[in-house]
């Protein structure tokens, strides 16, 4: 990699954490940079938001036709806004400059050119570069090697003839299809660590628990570096989480596919009263699902043919009873995340952004926290054919210390590290 593009993204990558309220001297430590250089680049950014962190030019800084600093900000924004789609207002219509001008306008602002929006979207990395936003990167699959290789777990929201919501929570694993399934007021990370212990003492303890980005799986999003309750208890009992990414549903299709199943065969065939009766009526589809059902992917065998004769971990009574009541330590381990980096070079991970680089836009990248050694690094694979490359390591310091793995939780089986990076 050419030396300036480095830390020119060595450079961005600090002003991003700071602007996300880290302190300077972690940013220093991450990044080994000095406190010296770090004030230089936060200098240079105050004056001119727009710089490229190139080394600086002799030539002037400023310009008479310099657009001002808060119309360049209102452009930033806007822009992320409508790319966002978070809201019914913004999810359908253009994005691009001229849609830009007009909010602008709307908001009482004096709208510059189209081609000065564009260079200042540019500048901020929040162009489009060709074939970015198509689905066309390679997207490095996981494949269950053996039962309880892979749990996925998710959570469908269903109503009842009064109102009632019922939070109906589903676990299936990868390799035998056999799934837990339990019903609930809420979906509290706590009500999720009940689930899971129910499924892990009925199905056994996974060695990868996969989740997608709902707050009550990875512990909100407000709070920077959270470790929520959800990830803390799979540490404890020796599981890798990994979450899929953002708004990719098709990424997490065996528990989709389920879903659909248990729509079809059990909640669309009985007008339940309450939330007791899908309680006592599940056992029946479960005997149903598990013993007659043949899923198209197991070619012609049933879940329960699936996992006959094999070897499993249950979370038994004496292991239930040595996790602790309360907030959960923190405990040595993996955590994993796919992501596809945005047209900005970023991926967000625990409510922080990180900066990948411009030549990853619209790739997939394997993200890995070792809680241990405190660490994150970024992974990336071309193909199926080639091997995981490491792009980025960085320092994850966290605000308290990760203990050992009770001896209890350790087992003796083919390893995460083997078919995951990091």
């Amino acid at each position: 990699m050419d030396t300036q593009t480095a830390e020119q993204d060595l450079r961005r990558e600090a002003i991003c954490r700071r602007l996300k309220g880290e302190r300077r001297c972690d940013i220093c430590d991450a990044l080994q940079r000095s406190p010296r250089w770090f004030s230089k680049w936060w200098a240079e950014y105050q004056g001119n938001p727009t710089l490229s962190f190139v080394d600086r030019s002799r030539a002037p800084q400023l310009s008479p036709q310099q657009t001002p600093q808060g119309v360049v900000q209102a452009i930033i924004n806007i822009r992320r806004t409508l790319e966002a789609a978070s809201t019914p207002e913004t999810r359908y219509g253009l994005i691009g400059p001229p849609a830009i001008q007009t909010q602008l306008e709307h908001l009482g602002f004096e709208p510059p050119s189209v081609a000065t929006i564009q260079r200042i979207l540019h500048a901020e990395h929040l162009t489009h570069p060709i074939g970015a936003g198509k689905d066309s990167a390679y997207y490095p699959w996981l494949a269950a090697w053996a039962v309880n290789a892979i749990h996925a777990t998710d959570i469908i929201t269903r109503h009842i003839r009064g109102g009632e919501e019922i939070q109906n929570l589903h676990t299936i694993d990868h390799y035998s299809h056999a799934a837990f399934l339990s019903q609930h007021t809420d979906k509290s990370s706590a009500t999720i660590g009940e689930h899971l212990v129910a499924t892990w003492s009925k199905l056994g303890l996974p060695q990868i628990q996969q989740f997608d980005n709902e707050d009550g799986f990875r512990g909100g999003h407000t709070h920077p570096r959270v470790i929520g309750q959800v990830v803390r208890l799979c540490l404890f009992c020796g599981i890798e989480p990994l979450f899929t990414p953002y708004y990719d549903p098709k990424r997490n299709h065996e528990i989709e596919t389920f879903h659909s199943i248990w729509n079809q065969a059990f909640w669309s065939r009985h007008e339940f009263r309450d939330r007791n009766e899908v309680h006592a009526e599940t056992p029946l589809f479960a005997k149903w699902y598990h013993t007659i059902y043949r899923p198209p992917a197991l070619l012609g065998k049933t879940p329960a043919q699936m996992r006959h004769g094999a070897a499993v971990m249950r979370l038994t009574a004496d292991l239930r009873r040595l996790i602790p009541g309360g907030r959960l330590p923190i405990t040595a381990g993996r955590i994993h995340f796919r992501r596809k980096v945005q047209t900005s070079g970023d991926i967000e991970l625990l409510n922080e952004t990180w900066f990948i680089g411009q030549p990853w836009i619209g790739e997939y990248i394997h993200a890995t926290i070792n809680t241990a050694e405190r660490v994150l690094t970024f992974w990336h694979k071309r193909d199926a054919e080639n091997e995981w490359r490491l792009i980025k390591t960085r320092q994850y310091r966290l605000k308290e210390p990760a203990q050992l793995l009770l001896p209890a939780f350790r087992r003796n089986c083919a390893r995460c590290r083997d078919y995951l990076p990091g």
